[in-house]
């Protein structure tokens, strides 16, 4: 479908040989496919010696499955379809392998692209023999002009070949330069931006909480940030110009020079980028409804999309994608919530026999005590708890109100806790949205008492069914199955009360009981 003709081995090493310069400031693969072409140079990021890295290499590739490739190599995919891309990285070497039907107009993006640096590209052969049309004149002028190509016969033929192809292939290098002493301004005049009147710039200020205007205000940031930097270089070219001796006039330091501009200007662009896509992700509002842990997961995943280039297909790709992942989002809450309210008191538990379709594989699974279960939260320093347990309170709040239905609760344990008042330091029960609690601020704990059982109920089954302790399908399992399910917090009381009688227990004890009540819960339930 995408004309995928991976790059043998042989062939990439004689094409990545044809690179005169091998400081590579910032590459960037058009067409990537798996990353074929790039393979001699992975090999080389992955020495331990090397002071080049993947992150320097760029890639845009339209297959998923093999941007999935690309990003397991440790490269950054910023964009899926070349002929449409807009971004505006400062690339000292462009390599590409483009599909033979439109190879042309590819290279012509890629060379336009340019700034100064190399480009090699494998065309068909044809493109070059036969320049028929106009693109294929432009090329064969540039070729003449600014490089050179080799014929290569067989070259898809080779024993390494994936797909072999007899196609003849021409494989062009072509170099474009800039020439300080001719001025930087004049040489990349088409990048210069327009100067934008302080009506403009406040207008576009205005409107940015759009895509089309967030897009525009990058675009304009990043011509801006090209200009400044070529406009410093031309300065320090003629500083340095009027510093050097009369004999040394006719020296320069031309490759140094462009050099600085690639490394600056791409550190600057990268910095624009991240701070575009940063905004983006604020300007949703998730972390109002996510919670602390699954926000985190969510910057963590965005880490990834924020290499995309900052385009508005990217941004739609993205927010929609966020749309649809909203539902997993939504599960891994549950799941933290279940499991932060489980982990730290066995007691929290209520235990049952999983169920599971095949019976050699039943398990012990436990569910959230109904009535009270128990959470450790310290007064910290003696004001009140940690900014960490806050967040975990507000995390409680956020799920409990998504189990109701809400985007939110009124007046929550965060709420609550952030206050602080004379009755929580009292250990009086104090009521929230969805629970009542008590604060045992010497003893560190907060006894919680939900308000509403059904919502308990309604997290320990999405827990249940997600983790196959509990059939998707209620008619699936035995009324005996859901009759000990219902009784799980009576069980497990009743069989604690002989392995801890009464008084106090510490957590070791507790963890001990639960664990041996496991077992014999395994044991004697032998079908429900």
């Amino acid at each position: 479908m995408f004309q995928f003709y991976p790059t043998p081995l042989s062939l990439a090493s004689k094409a990545l040989a044809k690179f005169k310069s091998h400081k590579y400031l910032r590459i960037l693969e058009p067409s990537a496919g798996r990353g074929d072409l790039l393979a001699p140079l992975l090999d080389t990021c992955n020495h331990r010696y090397s002071s080049f890295n993947t992150n320097k290499i760029d890639c845009i590739e339209i297959d998923l499955e093999n941007q999935a490739v690309l990003r397991s190599k440790g490269v950054n995919v910023i964009d899926s379809d070349f002929l449409t891309f807009t971004g505006a990285g400062m690339y000292s070497h462009i390599i590409l392998n483009p599909p033979f039907q439109n190879g042309d107009s590819h290279l012509i993006k890629a060379f336009d692209l340019l700034v100064d640096g190399e480009l090699v590209a494998i065309l068909n052969a044809e493109t070059i023999r036969n320049p028929h049309t106009t693109k294929r004149k432009l090329i064969c002028k540039w070729i003449e002009e600014h490089g050179s190509v080799e014929f290569l016969t067989e070259a898809f033929l080779d024993p390494d070949t994936k797909r072999k192809t007899p196609v003849e292939v021409a494989l062009i290098w072509l170099q474009k330069k800039v020439d300080v002493k001719q001025s930087f301004v004049h040489g990349l005049e088409v990048e210069r931006v327009a100067e934008l009147d302080y009506t403009e710039k406040n207008g576009l200020a205005l409107r940015q909480n759009t895509i089309s205007n967030a897009v525009a205000v990058f675009n304009a940031g990043v011509r801006a940030l090209k200009a400044a930097e070529i406009a410093r270089e031309e300065a320090d070219y003629y500083g340095r110009l009027l510093g050097r001796p009369l004999n040394e006039l006719h020296k320069t330091t031309q490759d140094g020079e462009i050099v600085a501009i690639q490394e600056r200007f791409n550190k600057g662009y990268d910095d624009l980028k991240q701070r575009a896509w940063t905004n983006v992700l604020h300007s949703t509002e998730f972390n109002k409804y996510l919670s602390h842990k699954a926000y985190q997961r969510l910057v963590t995943e965005f880490e990834q999309i924020s290499k995309l280039s900052f385009t508005e297909s990217n941004i739609r790709g993205f927010l929609i994608g966020l749309v649809n992942s909203q539902g997993d989002m939504n599960m891994q809450m549950l799941l933290d919530c279940f499991d932060e309210i489980t982990k730290y008191r066995p007691d929290n538990r209520a235990y049952y026999k999983g169920w599971k379709s095949n019976e050699k594989h039943r398990e012990l699974a436990y569910r959230v005590k109904m009535t009270r279960f128990i959470i450790p939260v310290r007064n910290s320093y003696g004001i009140g708890p940690s900014w960490d347990d806050l967040k975990r309170l507000q995390d409680f709040d956020k799920t409990f109100a998504m189990l109701d239905g809400k985007a939110q609760c009124n007046y929550g344990l965060h709420d609550l806790f952030q206050s602080m008042p004379d009755g929580l330091r009292r250990s009086d029960r104090m009521t929230t949205d969805y629970f009542d609690v008590r604060w045992y601020r010497q003893a560190g704990t907060v006894h919680f008492y939900p308000r509403d059982k059904k919502i308990i109920d309604r997290l320990n089954r999405m827990v249940g069914r997600h983790r196959q302790w509990l059939p998707n399908d209620e008619n699936a399992a035995t009324k005996a199955f859901w009759n000990h399910y219902e009784k799980a917090e009576t069980i497990t009381n009743a069989m604690l009360l002989p392995a801890l009688r009464w008084g106090n227990h510490s957590d070791e004890q507790l963890e001990k009981a639960h664990t041996e009540i496991g077992g014999r819960l395994l044991d004697s339930i032998a079908h429900v």
